[in-house]
C-alpha cells in the first residue's frame, strides 16, 4: 500500500492527537467543605507558588456557578548543569480546575487542556494540590468537631486559680511555641 504525500501529514497529526490529548488527574478531599476547597482552588491558581520557575504570566478565568478554574501559565528558568553551557527553557501550561462530587465526597479535576506528556501534566497536578493541601491545613476531623469544648462556666469552677504574674516573671525569657509542620501529603492513586 503507498501512502500519498498529502495523506502523511494527516496521519501523523491524526496520531499525535491520539497519543497527546488532554490528560487529567484527579484528588479527593475529604474532610473540607466545599467553600473551603473553592477558595483554596481559586486562590492557588491565582497566587501560584514554584521552587524553580519564574512565573512571568498567570492569567486565571474563575466561573463560580460552574466552580471552574481555566488558567494560562507561562514560566521561564535558565537551567545549569555542571559540565554543560546553561539552557534557558519555557513551559506554557493550559490548565482547567474543576470541583465536583463524587457520591459525596468533594474531588478536584485538573485537566490539562494542551497536548502534554501525562508524567508532566501529572507533576504540574500534585504540585497545584500540594499547595491547595498547604492553604487548607490538616481536615477537622468529625471526632474533634463532635467533642464540644467547655463552657466558661464549667471551665471556671474545674480550674485551679493562677496566680498573678510577678516583674520577675515578666523578664524571663519567653518559650517559643513549637513549630507546626506542612500536612503529610498523601500518595496519588495510578
Amino acid at each position: 500500500m503507498r501512502i500519498s504525500f498529502v495523506s502523511r501529514p494527516l496521519a501523523a497529526l491524526t496520531l499525535a492527537a491520539l497519543l497527546c490529548g488532554c490528560t487529567s488527574r484527579s484528588q479527593v478531599f475529604e474532610g473540607y467543605a466545599d467553600d473551603q476547597l473553592w477558595t483554596a482552588m481559586v486562590a492557588t491558581a491565582r497566587t501560584p507558588e514554584y521552587d524553580d520557575w519564574k512565573i512571568t504570566e498567570n492569567e486565571v478565568f474563575v466561573d463560580e456557578t460552574g466552580r471552574r478554574v481555566e488558567i494560562y501559565r507561562v514560566l521561564r528558568r535558565t537551567l545549569v548543569s555542571p559540565y554543560a553551557d546553561a539552557r534557558r527553557e519555557t513551559a506554557e501550561w493550559r490548565f482547567q480546575v474543576a470541583l465536583s462530587a463524587d457520591e459525596g465526597t468533594p474531588m478536584i479535576d485538573f485537566t490539562a487542556r494542551q497536548a502534554a506528556v501525562p508524567a508532566h501534566v501529572w507533576t504540574e497536578a500534585d504540585r497545584y494540590f500540594a499547595q491547595m493541601r498547604t492553604l487548607l491545613g490538616p481536615p477537622a476531623t468529625r471526632a474533634s468537631t463532635a467533642e464540644a469544648p467547655p463552657t466558661e462556666s464549667t471551665a471556671e469552677s474545674t480550674a485551679e486559680p493562677t496566680p498573678e504574674p510577678t516583674a520577675e516573671a515578666s523578664n524571663a525569657p519567653v518559650e517559643p511555641a513549637p513549630a507546626q509542620t506542612a500536612p503529610a501529603i498523601e500518595p496519588l492513586p495510578e
